[in-house]
């Protein structure tokens, strides 16, 4: 498994500009626009594409089948693509985190922002990173290189649709979801986090073994 990290590293290191420009935009919003909260969401996107480039590049020209000639199993793949997942969310968040810091201190002149509930945020966006991951993993596996930007079409177009549908249809029937949402990260925030964790391993448990399956069903 050594192995396998170190060559997504070495393919990640190839792409130092794109991640120096990331984070001097997210930077640059942050700064400009006031909006500390804005680069959390901003980066918590960036660990499923870049996962889903790492994927895309092992299948590039057969990829797989020369890499699963080797002895690697498809469960020790897949474990380490979810492991790299978890640090690239890691490592997002850690600059997420600076850069609101920065942003929060040059609003407020303090550091009273660091507080609990600015933690239980930065989790929850560490989260929907993770839960991006869950859904762009078996799409990667199953897409591979040749349709890759069909499968991240998919993927975000996928979400987007789906909360655009959620919120049409609570407006529609009158339910106003985004009270109750509100009402519950303030009142509730502890318990919302816990239960975003939860939800999260259990679809990142669910993903691994959907992955295993389309894995196992592709002849290399």
């Amino acid at each position: 498994m050594k192995g396998l990290f170190i060559k997504d590293f070495s393919y990640i290191k190839e792409s130092k500009l794109l991640f120096l420009f990331l984070v001097l935009f997210g930077f640059g919003s942050s700064y400009f626009y006031k909006k500390s909260t804005f680069v959390l969401g901003y980066f918590s996107v960036f660990p499923g594409i870049i996962l889903m480039s790492t994927i895309s590049y092992d299948s590039i020209n057969h990829g797989f089948t020369s890499l699963f000639t080797l002895p690697i199993k498809k469960e020790d793949y897949l474990k380490q693509k979810y492991s790299l997942g978890i640090l690239l969310g890691l490592l997002f968040l850690f600059f997420a985190i600076c850069i609101s810091s920065i942003g929060y201190y040059r609003i407020q002149q303090s550091f009273h922002f660091l507080n609990s509930d600015f933690l239980q945020g930065c989790l929850l966006t560490l989260m929907f990173s993770y839960f991006v991951i869950a859904i762009i993993t078996p799409v990667g596996v199953y897409f591979e290189a040749q349709r890759s930007q069909l499968a991240m079409i998919i993927v975000f177009g996928g979400i987007f649709l789906f909360v655009a549908l959620i919120y049409f249809l609570t407006k529609f029937i009158g339910f106003d979801l985004e009270t109750i949402i509100d009402s519950l990260i303030e009142n509730h925030l502890s318990m919302v986090t816990l239960a975003t964790v939860i939800f999260t391993f259990i679809c990142n448990i669910i993903s691994y073994h959907i992955s295993l399956k389309l894995l196992n069903k592709k002849e290399y």
